[in-house]
């Protein structure tokens, strides 16, 4: 599967408690720090992945931290903290896009996609080629870019990614099916061309 050659290598935070939950709706500063010190770094890195621009990156990095502490008295106990930031990262992501003039790719494709999978040789070939990867996830559709975004590069659970954009978990699981087969239908002429320029150079 594709999506497996993108997978988190780091831990989410680990302190999602009740008490914890409260004193961030009251924008506890000590809080809001280890909050900012815990996924800043996953912050930056759904950002620069998603715009593939580090200044962009590290300015909605900081938008978003602002948008999430202006509207802390939002937050609902009943959503965990990661899936609520994470949901205002995206939010100010699209924003962002969106003031770029970023043309979306189509979410219905006319003909329905072969659900096939790349062997093992190109797998290995694409973990040589990461950077090719998470450029492909910038050419998915917003919809399949967001759950892939949240699930590789922000490191949320299926639940969690569920909870932030307010589906079912098994629209999440078909989101990510359907991504797959998305990213390797971009992959596959790619790794084509570049076999058939080292077929000629030699």
């Amino acid at each position: 599967m594709v999506l497996s050659l993108l997978m988190p290598e780091t831990q989410p935070l680990a302190d999602e408690s009740p008490k914890m939950r409260d004193r961030l709706r009251r924008r506890d500063r000590k809080t809001w720090d280890r909050l900012v010190a815990g996924e800043h770094a996953r912050i930056f890195n759904l950002h620069l992945r998603l715009t593939g621009d580090r200044e962009a990156a590290a300015d909605l990095t900081q938008e978003s931290f602002v948008a999430a502490y202006q509207s802390a008295n939002s937050y609902s106990s009943d959503g965990t903290p990661r899936a609520w930031l994470y949901g205002v990262a995206l939010n100010v992501n699209h924003n962002w896009l969106r003031r770029s003039g970023r043309r979306e790719p189509p979410e219905q494709l006319d003909d329905e996609l072969p659900d096939l999978n790349p062997g093992a040789e190109e797998l290995a070939m694409l973990r040589e080629r990461r950077q090719m990867v998470v450029a492909a996830v910038r050419e998915l559709p917003e919809v399949y870019r967001r759950t892939v975004a949240l699930r590789y590069f922000a490191e949320m659970s299926g639940p969690e990614i569920a909870q932030a954009e307010g589906v079912e978990p098994g629209t999440i699981r078909w989101r990510l099916h359907e991504a797959s087969k998305r990213l390797w239908a971009i992959l596959q002429p790619k790794l084509g061309e570049e076999c058939d320029d080292g077929q000629t150079q030699n």
